[in-house]
């Protein structure tokens, strides 16, 4: 992988002028990729591109489509652009959750400790225990246990590990609990299909009882009661006159009350059949 845009490493130059250490400036690249992470990657070595495009299967396709098809400049101009329009899209995209997943640079530098500029503990050694340490590897990883930076280190990942195992223990306790309210979710959402069920048929039900009548129903309803009430007071007269009634008054009232009941009905069956 090549680094480009990093100042200090753009010359020879540049390198000598920053006065950086390596260690430096290899902390500020992976720091700058750990906040920042590429989008975009290239390719730059030709035979790599060569085998990812033969890989791929795409060096054939072109080649065979360009012998077989003249150039189009203006399919070429719409692909760039629309190929751009992608980029940008995807870009804005990327952005969107680097915002999203971007951690503040204060507290990663206070959890990765910074690359020593120095090591007292190597310098301090003369040339024949550096020599041993090269050679004997058990030596040299002793010696590596013992340096401060590595003991940081692996209390930040002993710190880390223990955090991760209190985490998957808290979960592991809650899931008895997350269970039951999943099932406890999965009964109320039966419910709720069940009762919704029944609330759009009493709906229907009405939406039927109070939408209002056709008039041709009406009518017919009208003139089927309208039957009804001359032929209740026909057989309530017929029986008045058979038994011998002497109450002439009650039998007037309600004789009239049924015929009036009667016309009221035939004068609002006309009114409608007007309307029609």
């Amino acid at each position: 992988m090549r680094v480009i845009g990093y100042a200090p490493i753009l010359s020879d130059q540049s390198w000598r002028s920053s006065k950086l250490k390596l260690g430096d400036a290899v902390y500020a690249v992976i720091h700058h990729f750990q906040l920042h992470p590429p989008s975009i990657s290239q390719v730059v070595d030709e035979n790599l591109s060569r085998l990812q495009q033969t890989l791929s299967g795409t060096s054939n396709n072109n080649n065979a489509t360009n012998r077989s098809n003249p150039p189009n400049t203006t399919s070429s101009s719409n692909n760039t652009h629309n190929k751009s329009n992608g980029v940008n899209v995807q870009a804005q995209v990327i952005d969107k959750k680097e915002a999203a997943c971007k951690v503040d640079e204060e507290e990663l530098s206070s959890l990765i400790p910074r690359v020593p500029s120095n090591f007292p503990e190597i310098e301090e050694l003369s040339l024949s225990e550096l020599n041993d340490l090269v050679n004997n590897k058990a030596a040299l990883d002793k010696f590596i246990n013992k340096i401060s930076v590595v003991d940081a280190l692996k209390e930040l990942k002993e710190s880390i590990e223990m955090s991760n195992v209190d985490t998957a223990t808290a979960n592991l306790a809650l899931e008895e609990k997350v269970e039951s309210i999943c099932m406890e979710v999965e009964t109320l959402k039966q419910d709720l299909k069940s009762n919704l069920e029944k609330y759009r048929e009493l709906d229907a039900r009405r939406a039927a009882m109070t939408r209002p009548p056709e008039i041709h129903e009406a009518v017919r309803e009208l003139a089927s009661a309208k039957k009804k009430a001359l032929n209740e007071s026909d057989e309530f007269a017929d029986d008045w006159v058979e038994s011998g009634g002497s109450d002439v008054s009650a039998f007037v009232k309600k004789f009239m009350d049924t015929r009036v009941l009667h016309h009221t009905r035939a004068a609002k069956a006309e009114r409608l059949k007007m309307s029609m």
